[in-house]
């Protein structure tokens, strides 16, 4: 079975993380698809259409120029409750999305850890996301009215600093730092009986323990994510941009160069979408192994798996 516990430096974190998804990865990707894979495809679909309107118009108004400057503003006026409607139900299914998506790999690691191993099923993962929804809700909502908005100030302020060069490598270092500490806090308010506060705490002070293997084994895998999704998205836009600029010289052409261009920008927006959730899971891997690295650290637990591990066999 794979070692959740262990002491880890940088190069393990790295490695570590594409070894869990070849000894286990099967067993996690068939639950985390048995799960969310028709909430992935109702997304799809959403987002399909949703951003069909979005090009559709920006096209529009982009080709005839004020003459249909109004176009959005009728549109709107004329079909506000459905607009607010459709607006609210996507935005409250990304944040049940999200809610799912960042809790699945907790919950599997946390079955990992109980079971000595992957022999538990997609129900059980299902019952543990229905009994901690509380704290999922209250983590995430936290997270959006307290952490974020102080997450903007500093932000904010790296982007000022990058006028005098000192806030480009603080700024490259504190996205990642941002990210490792709210999903540590995310790992430990879901596994403890912490409050949340306590956890933001102790994620905090977790990475401040092993900084730079943390948050650069973060980076690397995001850097790896970024080229992964590029290579999916960049077909559809490169033949998109195709279709416009061998059509430029022909005007009958345009209209469905126009076409061609919106349907491959949508599919590149709905592709980027889906793949961000999908290799988010790499990512929630990478912290689910920095946390377990941790509590090895702390509590030195591999010494009692072994024990659990003889008896078992």
């Amino acid at each position: 079975m794979f070692t959740l516990f262990k002491r880890r430096d940088f190069g393990d974190y790295v490695s570590d993380t594409f070894g869990f998804f070849r000894q286990t990865g099967k067993h996690y990707l068939k639950n985390y698809f048995t799960i969310s894979g028709p909430l992935l495809l109702i997304m799809v679909v959403l987002s399909y259409f949703l951003f069909q309107v979005y090009f559709d118009f920006v096209l529009r108004f982009d080709r005839n120029g004020m003459d249909n400057s109004q176009y959005l503003e009728n549109y709107l006026s004329n079909n506000f409750l459905v607009v607010v409607a459709v607006a609210l139900f996507f935005f409250l299914f990304l944040v049940f999305m999200s809610m799912l998506s960042y809790a699945i790999p907790v919950i599997y690691f946390d079955l990992y850890d109980k079971h000595n191993g992957n022999s538990f099923s997609s129900k059980e993962i299902l019952q543990q996301f229905k009994s901690r929804f509380g704290k999922i809700l209250i983590f995430f909502l936290g997270t959006l009215f307290i952490i974020t908005p102080l997450l903007i100030l500093v932000f904010v302020v790296l982007i000022l600093l990058c006028f005098i060069l000192i806030g480009i490598p603080l700024l490259l270092f504190a996205i990642p730092t941002a990210f490792s500490w709210i999903t540590l806090s995310f790992f430990e308010y879901l596994n403890t009986d912490k409050g949340l506060f306590s956890a933001y705490g102790q994620g905090f002070r977790s990475i401040l323990s092993q900084y730079f293997p943390i948050v650069g084994s973060t980076m690397v895998i995001y850097i790896i994510i970024q080229i992964t999704m590029s290579v999916f998205t960049m077909i559809p836009y490169m033949f998109g941009i195709v279709s416009m600029v061998s059509s430029t010289q022909n005007m009958e052409a345009n209209g469905d160069a126009f076409s061609t261009f919106r349907i491959m920008m949508t599919i590149v927006m709905v592709i980027s979408i889906l793949m961000s959730y999908i290799m988010n899971n790499i990512l929630m891997i990478n912290q689910g192994l920095v946390y377990y690295s941790r509590i090895e650290h702390n509590e030195n637990k591999s010494a009692d798996h072994s024990i659990d591990l003889i008896g078992s066999e």
